[in-house]
């Protein structure tokens, strides 16, 4: 088994802004419904809201969830992870870098500057092709598979998000949004 998750990951939420636009993202998603706060042990969890089926591709998912009258929902939480964190897809291949500037693919892993990034908050990486040197947040991986960042809301368990709801996230935060899946 595992879990599948979908991490939306902020890319312009700096480390000392994290908290208070994962606040701001929380409350947009609580606003419209797409979450819903629920009172949990000494805390509060958020799960799915009376909007959810509005952010997500049934269509790609459970036969049963698309039955309107069905109640079934996703079973898990949407946490926000605020922090200098790797977002990763979990199991699968190694993906390469996607340089942002010519698009092409760099096939050398760069682990070194991953290692730099998680530990310091600054790396950079020197495009085979072009090279240009560009900060590593910056950079796209094949399958989408990493993002470096300070603020991400992860989304455990539920049917695909849809890209017309990951554009909408993205517009009521202001800042670009890079979506990472898989199973871990």
């Amino acid at each position: 088994m595992g879990t599948y998750r979908q991490t939306v990951v902020d890319l312009d939420a700096s480390a000392p802004e994290a908290v208070a636009w994962g606040g701001r993202g929380r409350d947009w998603l609580e606003s419209e419904g797409f979450i819903r706060p629920v009172p949990w042990r000494d805390g509060v969890v958020h799960l799915a809201g009376p909007r959810w089926r509005q952010a997500v591709d049934l269509v790609s998912w459970d036969w049963r969830a698309r039955i309107k009258e069905l109640e079934e929902e996703p079973g898990d939480e949407v946490r926000v992870v605020t922090g200098r964190t790797v977002f990763f897809a979990g199991q699968g291949d190694s993906s390469s870098a996607i340089c942002p500037h010519c698009r092409s693919v760099a096939a050398d892993w760069p682990g070194a500057a991953i290692d730099t990034w998680y530990t310091t908050g600054a790396a950079d990486l020197d495009c085979p092709a072009c090279a240009r040197r560009t900060p590593l947040p910056d950079w796209e991986w094949t399958g989408d598979c990493f993002a470096f960042a300070h603020l991400g809301f992860e989304f455990d368990d539920w049917p695909p998000l849809h890209p017309q709801f990951t554009a909408a996230f993205a517009q009521a935060l202001g800042h670009r949004v890079r979506v990472v899946t898989g199973k871990i």
